[in-house]
């Protein structure tokens, strides 16, 4: 990691500290809490919409990758500051949707219309850039949504997108390094440092939550990084490697309750990481063991990113498999040892 590199990690990581230090009072003077129902994880009243914070780190780091690029190259640096600024701008008007649920002003359809618009105009300004056609913008478009909405789904225990986001910004900048895409790496930087510096505040006994607002904007942040990788012709493997036990925990569950007719839109507590934590394993420890097994996905996904999609590099990629089963079947497991439920603050 270079000097800027490091820059940019801790300005982001301060930022989004000091935001929230200046923002959590004033959202709890608002009333923008979370307060406990049957369906929640936690039992005090928290701060919600904090992830606002994280946003804040995130445009500041940004800007200074904006900056340097300036400086570096003049007047010829500004094409290259194209990608922040779409970066910045999705990552955005994805909070600001996020933020509307806080404040509970938009209705579920609102939401999906504005999510929709914005990943197609996104996909559409990405296919202006490179040469993707029209099956491509809605392939990205739908993946956009469905990403965003999965980081929504699964945060739920505190921690757990936090840490997530900081292990999947850390992957995409090796990636972004290792391909030498500085840009894409600086930015995935930003991620990492501005969930790293909201952590403490989402850490144990919460003092706030990221909210949809945290959500949205994570998965926008997470969203934009990846297509950008794709069109720089990274292996799909190395892109979905940090995000696979998300997408997997809400894709089985969603089909799960199809099979046993529930209703999918109303609220529930039945995804992989709530039945671990209701097994009676605390908050920090479930957070903690999906960013292990996060880790493990990227780290099997290394030759992939060295060598391709070869026959060689096939066998690391079984050993997704095996992660996943254990992820599934933990809840299970953890319930056998001891059959009396257990769900700690």
């Amino acid at each position: 990691m270079n000097l800027l590199s490091l820059v940019i990690f801790v300005v982001a990581a301060v930022v989004t500290t000091v935001s929230a230090l200046i923002a959590f009072p004033l959202l709890r003077r608002a009333g923008v809490v979370d307060v406990p129902s049957h369906r929640s994880s936690h039992t005090q009243s928290t701060v919600r919409g904090g992830g606002v914070a994280i946003g804040c780190g995130i445009t500041a780091a940004t800007a200074l990758v904006m900056i340097w690029n300036l400086t570096q190259h003049g007047v010829y640096g500004l094409g290259s500051i194209v990608l922040p600024i779409g970066f910045l701008v999705l990552t955005w008007c994805y909070s600001a949707i996020g933020m509307s649920d806080d404040l509970d002003s938009l209705q579920p359809i609102g939401r999906l219309v504005g999510q929709v618009v914005l990943a197609v105009v996104f996909s559409a300004c990405i296919a202006l850039f490179s040469t993707q056609g029209i099956a491509h913008i809605i392939a990205f478009a739908i993946i956009g949504v469905t990403l965003v909405n999965a980081v929504n789904f699964v945060d739920g225990l505190n921690g757990y997108v936090t840490t997530w986001s900081i292990i999947t910004g850390a992957w995409f900048a090796f990636v972004g390094s290792w391909i030498s895409e500085s840009d894409v790496m600086l930015l995935s930087l930003a991620l990492a440092g501005a969930a790293a510096g909201f952590l403490p505040f989402n850490l144990g006994r919460a003092k706030a939550f990221l909210g949809d607002t945290g959500s949205y904007g994570i998965g926008a942040a997470v969203f934009a990084i990846a297509v950008w990788l794709f069109v720089l012709g990274v292996p799909i493997v190395v892109i979905i490697a940090p995000m696979i036990f998300v997408l997997f925990d809400v894709g089985l569950t969603l089909v799960l309750r199809l099979f046993k007719g529930e209703n999918i839109f109303l609220p529930h507590r039945h995804h992989i990481y709530q039945r671990i934590q209701q097994a009676g394993w605390s908050h920090g420890r479930v957070s903690v063991f999906h960013a292990a097994l996060s880790v493990l996905a990227c780290i099997l996904a290394v030759p992939t990113l060295i060598a391709g999609n070869t026959a060689a590099t096939y066998p690391a990629h079984v050993f997704w498999a095996g992660l996943l089963a254990l992820y599934a079947f933990l809840p299970l497991w953890l319930r056998r040892r001891s059959p009396a439920e257990v769900v700690p603050a």
